[in-house]
């Protein structure tokens, strides 16, 4: 303490105590203030950066439309199969379009005519 600090009775001046408590104040202002970053920097890797956190349920999220895409897609194709199984085995002209198309079959004494590509016509 410097001797302006002290009066007559070598009590301190009020000058000296406002330091004092502008300092102590100074002091737990930071504390206050760096508690509350310390407690905002948790409260963000709790909630969103954890297992649990948001960015976790947004990748869940994308996943699960992803998934229901998928689904979707594969109810379509089932529906399709299942009408085609129906056709196999109900529809007979259906089935002669088949044997004629992928097969090449033909009906006794019918003839058969394959048509070639304009490619292969032109490299004979």
């Amino acid at each position: 303490m410097t001797p302006r600090s002290k009066n007559r009775d070598g009590k301190k001046s009020k000058n000296a105590r406002r330091a004092r408590k502008s300092s102590s104040g100074r002091a737990k202002a930071f504390l206050w203030w760096l508690f509350g970053i310390c407690t905002a920097a948790v409260l963000v890797m709790v909630f969103v950066l954890s297992d649990h956190g948001l960015y976790q349920l947004w990748q869940l999220k994308k996943e699960q439309h992803l998934i229901q895409d998928r689904i979707q897609v594969l109810e379509q194709e089932n529906t399709r199969l299942s009408q085609e199984r129906d056709r196999l085995e109900n529809d007979l002209d259906y089935i002669e379009k088949l044997a004629r198309e992928r097969y090449r079959m033909a009906k006794p004494g019918e003839k058969v005519f394959r048509v070639l590509p304009r490619e292969s016509r032109e490299s004979r």
